[in-house]
């Protein structure tokens, strides 16, 4: 009786030149894409993870938690966004891309990662001997390294079979002593930032962070629906919270105003023109007509903008999405088109699927039924 040959690994503390065409691409290094990697990986596949952070400073929402522990995210309990994001980093480069051969046949699996903004996603066509079917090959165009005035990008360009995007969404930051003349979210709201990711400063997800302030005055930086759901989520921490539109109208039903009195919780529709601060700590804002109001925590809210321009109309694309611009994904993870018919090949997790909610766990959870679900596409049979 013949024993079917054991899988054999190469060295992986020896570093392997990637494969020309990846078995799945994963745009985002967040929870939602490194789950998708290590999942697919776990499946031995060749998996490329394009991360922005260090390119473009875009960073997700976890990463502006900058002092305050998480206290209900799976496997890493209080701790801290850029320690969860060194964490999730220390986690995929437990399975490094090598070469494994399985009964005589080798082929490259594991995790490459690359630094880079992805500018563009093209669809092509599949190699000769692609385990995909025609059609399921992507081309993505990044650019690799940080821009700096006058200097032309740094492209590089990637193929992978499936792809992965988890790339979330951007929350929007009112114009609150914004500098001038900056040509990147991070620097134009440099101040706002500053005073992010506190205890005492801004926070941008009630059910996250209402714990942090029990029984404390909240100032709600918001108007019309988004005012209005974070004061309803801020009820289960405090009774106590003031609504600042910032020089827009409430945009409010009378029905919702008249709860909002009934409950004493205030409107304020001047402008709000500087931060009132010591540190980091943020302690109060400034209104335009010099009057200054303090809180204790600050909740804002202006929407946000999903992180899906890559995927050019001009190309070919035509998600389906939601009222925000987030994808709309079926029990798989697979992107759908305006037909309501799976996109082949293309898969999101994390915030920038539409109806989930906007938590780690939640990320863990879309990341691994992507991941798992792109890496079944790669078989023959």
């Amino acid at each position: 009786m013949s024993e079917t040959p054991a899988a054999h690994v190469h060295d992986s503390s020896v570093p392997v030149e990637p494969p020309d065409v990846f078995d799945v691409a994963v745009i985002g290094s967040g929870p939602a894409g490194a789950q998708a990697a290590v999942s697919a990986a776990h499946q031995m596949r060749s998996v490329l993870v394009v991360e922005a952070g260090g390119v473009s400073q875009r960073k997700g929402r976890a990463f502006w938690n900058k002092s305050v522990d998480f206290l209900d995210v799976p496997v890493f309990p209080g701790i801290t966004g850029p320690k969860l994001s060194q964490a999730l980093v220390a986690w995929m480069g437990a399975q490094p891309g090598h070469v494994v051969t399985i009964s005589g046949v080798s082929r490259h699996s594991g995790i490459w990662r690359r630094a880079g903004m992805v500018l563009r996603v093209t669809r092509g066509e599949a190699p000769d001997g692609a385990t995909a079917p025609a059609g399921y090959l992507f081309e993505i165009e990044a650019s690799t390294k940080a821009l700096k005035p006058g200097v032309p990008l740094t492209v590089e360009r990637f193929r992978a079979r499936s792809l992965v995007i988890a790339s979330g969404f951007e929350d929007v930051w009112p114009d609150i002593e914004v500098t001038e003349g900056a040509d990147r979210l991070y620097q134009s709201h440099r101040v706002m930032f500053r005073y992010a990711g506190n205890r005492k400063g801004w926070h941008v997800c009630i059910r996250c962070d209402g714990h942090l302030h029990v029984d404390e005055h909240l100032a709600i930086v918001a108007s019309g629906d988004f005012g209005w759901h974070v004061a309803r989520g801020a009820q289960d921490f405090t009774a106590k919270a003031t609504i600042f539109t910032n020089g827009e109208p409430p945009a409010l039903s009378e029905a919702r105003l008249a709860v909002l009195k009934e409950r004493g919780i205030a409107i304020e529709t001047e402008p709000i023109v500087a931060h009132i601060g010591k540190g980091n700590d943020l302690l109060g804002l400034r209104l335009a007509s010099g009057r200054e109001v303090m809180a204790d925590g600050f909740f804002v809210d202006y929407g946000l903008k999903a992180n899906r321009e890559y995927l050019r109309p001009e190309d070919g694309w035509d998600p389906k999405v939601d009222d925000e611009g987030l994808l709309v994904v079926d029990d798989d993870g697979a992107v759908l088109g305006q037909d309501d018919e799976p996109i082949p090949g293309l898969f999101a997790a994390g915030d920038i699927v539409s109806g989930e909610y906007n938590l780690i766990a939640t990320a863990f959870g879309l990341g691994q039924n992507a991941g798992l679900a792109a890496a079944d596409m790669m078989r023959a049979w």
